[in-house]
């Protein structure tokens, strides 16, 4: 048996399943979407579960807040599908509750192995999926690194209700302190185009906590980001990096990305012209649309 105690970042993880699983109904559209065999939609769920098409959308945008259920378009429909990677994370959950928690590093070793989810494995860092509660300390990190001049165009951290509405809910992490639960950095992506074609094509980025780095955060976030992204058929990852952040350039280059191109002069930054080194990843599935 782990006598390790239970972190305050790890029990706030966990009360949160529990708390998404606390309406009857919640608990039978999880069971029809992990028997199912792939994505449904509400029509779908409605037909299986016996509930209004309302009540079903409204259960699976909560499912889909908590990360448990994943929302993915095709074409004009919006499907639904378990993310697995939750799956070998419940066991241990409740065993906390009933004095028998599993190993954490063979917990931590089966979140690894399924891809995305709330937790994806202890390091330097927690690596979990983000979520409302973290918008304070997310804006300030992305504050953080505007700041410091050499991470975007942009000079002010959007709002809340803009970051969450440009970026897609399937790929989106916060590291945290394992013994605070203070974050230290995030990563999200958002697609490149509204065209089917670039489904697979997204654009992300990724931000530390100054008083965090070169503690490996980043390295755990891209490592999140990029299980998630495989696991999802997304085939390319890209990014825009200023030439002097050589720190990022190298993070990147460690994580499997290659540089593209350079553009020259592509925009105005604090009155004098800049120029982005273009990178990319390209999924190592033979086949990633497939």
């Amino acid at each position: 048996m782990d006598n390790t105690p239970l972190s305050a970042a790890r029990a706030h993880d966990y009360a949160g399943w529990f708390r998404l699983l606390a309406d009857p109904a919640r608990v039978q559209i999880v069971s029809e979407l992990a028997t199912a065999g792939g994505p449904l939609s509400v029509p779908q769920i409605v037909a299986a579960v016996q509930a209004g098409p309302a009540t079903v959308a409204q259960h699976l945008n909560v499912l889909a807040a908590g990360r448990l259920v994943l929302a993915e378009r095709r074409g004009t429909a919006r499907l639904y599908r378990l993310n697995q990677a939750c799956v070998p994370i419940f066991p241990p959950a409740a065993g906390v509750v009933s004095g028998h928690p599993a190993a954490q590093p063979a917990a931590a070793a089966a979140v690894a192995a399924a891809g995305p989810g709330p937790v994806a494995g202890r390091g330097p860092a927690d690596i979990r999926a983000m979520c409302a509660a973290d918008a304070a300390q997310v804006l300030a990190i992305y504050q953080a690194g505007l700041d410091a001049g050499q991470a975007s165009f942009e000079t002010q951290a959007p709002s809340w209700a803009a970051f969450d509405a440009a970026r897609l809910p399937g790929h989106r992490y916060v590291a945290a302190d394992p013994g605070t639960g203070r974050l230290l950095g995030w990563v999200a992506v958002s697609p490149v185009s509204s065209r089917p074609v670039y489904a697979g094509v997204v654009e992300h980025s990724v931000y530390v906590d100054p008083a965090a780095q070169r503690r490996g955060v980043g390295a755990g976030l891209l490592r999140a980001l990029i299980s998630s992204t495989e696991a999802a058929g997304v085939w390319t990852i890209q990014s825009g990096i200023f030439p002097e952040n050589t720190a990022s350039l190298r993070l990147h280059e460690r994580a499997g990305f290659r540089v593209v191109g350079v553009r020259e002069r592509l925009g105005r930054h604090c009155g004098r012209w800049r120029d982005v080194v273009l990178l990319e990843r390209r999924s190592s599935r033979p086949d990633p649309a497939g």
